[in-house]
């Protein structure tokens, strides 16, 4: 069956009578139009079916009132997918919708999105920024535009806005503790190249625990986040003259990267050296030796902050105010770093 032919400007134009300059105005909500002309020209549009093409305007002219924009580092490997899912279940029922921005840890993409987003002038922010420096250009763009904003999972200190985070720094301190507990005094951490609210956290966390063992770190290697950064941890443990006896690594991605180069080179996961991730992602549960983690309920994450959004997203003109609210992590002892001892430091 062939479709029926899209209804244009002209036909509204020549269907009513007026100026197809004059139907231009009226259709995209420009002011100088009489009443009479304005609701006849609205009425014979709707008769005859006329739809807008979205994509011939630029994007300033789009004002989406029921969105809200979702900004995350990355998607794979991680418990991104989760936090959106739950974030979407509590906005959906409002009736929201959900732009999803990616930026594989790129700092420019990160700004380039933001902008992107804020031209569509979203009803609010749900956010993952990714460097403490690097990622406060956006931020005061978007308390210039004054879009509420609620940081997830990670923060910008000197940002005021509601925040939802898990305790990153006792999750890490539990766990190279449990590892000490094993007697392993040679610990290493696998830490991003760049320089975050969590990964300071986290390696605040790792600090301390060596400290109260009045232990120094073996060494702290920035890597990376993603698998491959872990093998090429090893690769650099192996520069040096002896390997660790145990590796805390930032996330469960860098943790099975590291279990996978450790295997190859045929050392032993834990006899040799024992290993522990930080998120609580499947792929430490699969993992050739299942690996111990930190996890952090990222549905609670995604809710928490969809609520918060919410009530600033209801309420523009109430004082509220801003909350950081902080979930506790738990500890999920795997093979990799063998039984829990029977004292716990």
């Amino acid at each position: 069956m062939t479709p029926p032919p899209k209804i244009t400007l002209k036909d509204i134009a020549d269907e009513t009578g007026v100026s197809l300059m004059t139907v231009s105005r009226v259709l995209h909500g420009k002011e100088g139009v009489g009443q009479e002309i304005r609701k006849r020209v609205q009425e014979t549009a709707t008769r005859l079916g006329y739809t807008k093409n979205r994509d011939i305007y630029p994007i300033t002219q789009i004002h989406s009132p029921m969105t809200v924009g979702v900004i995350v580092p990355h998607l794979s490997n991680t418990i991104f997918p989760q936090m959106i899912q739950s974030i979407e279940r509590v906005l959906g029922l409002q009736r929201y919708h959900i732009f999803l921005f990616c930026n594989y840890n790129d700092p420019l993409k990160e700004y380039r999105d933001i902008s992107a987003l804020l031209e569509r002038q979203p009803s609010g922010i749900i956010w993952a920024p990714l460097h403490i420096s690097k990622s406060l250009k956006a931020a005061k763009l978007i308390c210039k535009r004054q879009c509420p904003l609620v940081f997830i999972d990670r923060k910008l200190p000197n940002i005021e806005t509601d925040s939802v985070t898990v305790d990153d720094f006792e999750g890490a301190r539990s766990v190279v503790r449990h590892l000490i507990s094993h007697g392993r005094r040679r610990l290493a951490f696998f830490c991003p190249d760049e320089e975050s609210y969590v990964s300071i956290e986290r390696q605040k966390g790792f600090e301390a625990a060596l400290q109260e063992a009045e232990l120094k770190p073996y060494c702290i290697l920035n890597v990376g986040t993603d698998i491959e950064a872990g093998r090429r941890g090893i690769d650099l443990l192996f520069e040096k003259e002896s390997l660790p006896d145990a590796i805390f690594c930032f996330n469960d991605p860098l943790a099975v990267g590291a279990e996978m180069e450790l295997l190859a080179r045929n050392i032993s996961i834990p006899q040799d050296v024992m290993l522990a991730g930080f998120s609580g992602t499947i792929e430490c549960e699969i993992s050739r030796v299942p690996l111990t983690t930190v996890v952090q309920d990222a549905d609670r994450l995604g809710t928490e902050a969809a609520l918060l959004l919410l009530n600033r997203m209801l309420n523009p003109h109430l004082a509220i105010q801003y909350e950081q609210r902080v979930i506790k992590t738990h500890m999920v002892i795997r093979e990799s770093t063998g039984t829990l001892p029977v004292e716990h430091p």
